[in-house]
């Protein structure tokens, strides 16, 4: 399930974000891959908090 959110992005990752996605419409799949990216980076590390049980209501609903 995809959810709206809005962040606040210093301008010049946002002109950096613009020239990658080419397009303005495709912002949001340039800023989705990169956190994708992150986050498998951050689970690879041993004591990363994501291999933890996840503390986040919605998120231990969403994982039954």
């Amino acid at each position: 399930m995809r959810t709206r959110t809005s962040l606040i992005i210093e301008e010049e990752i946002l002109a950096k974000i613009d020239i990658i996605a080419e397009e303005k419409n495709k912002r949001a799949a340039v800023i989705e891959k990169a956190l994708l990216e992150f986050i498998a980076r951050e689970e690879k590390k041993p004591n990363s908090r994501l291999n933890a049980e996840p503390a986040h209501p919605k998120a231990v609903s969403k994982a039954k």
